[in-house]
């Protein structure tokens, strides 16, 4: 009834994610932005990547992109796409 993407984001506040739908393809886009260091500390190695990052997606047909919704929690994103309601042929009936 439904579609669900998780997106790792670690140490990446939820507010500064932005999602967008349009024409069928929905966009996540984000930046990372470097740590700053505190006055004496050194690092010999950082294995964060830093910079924007942009993913797109395209939506079958039967996703709702009116209803998308969108949840971070503890450096994972959740976003939930619900599906159309699909509409049953009607039969027509033919007056004699």
């Amino acid at each position: 009834d439904r579609f669900v993407l998780y997106v790792d984001v670690p140490g990446i506040d939820p507010k500064d994610i932005e999602i967008t739908v349009d024409k069928g393809v929905l966009t996540i886009r984000g930046e990372r932005v470097a740590e700053t260091e505190e006055d004496g500390e050194q690092y010999a190695r950082l294995e964060r990547a830093r910079g924007v990052f942009y993913r797109r997606f395209a939506l079958p047909s039967s996703a709702d992109a009116e209803k998308v919704e969108a949840h971070g929690k503890h450096g994972v994103l959740e976003v939930v796409i619900p599906k159309r309601d699909e509409h049953q042929p009607r039969r027509i009936p033919i007056a004699a």
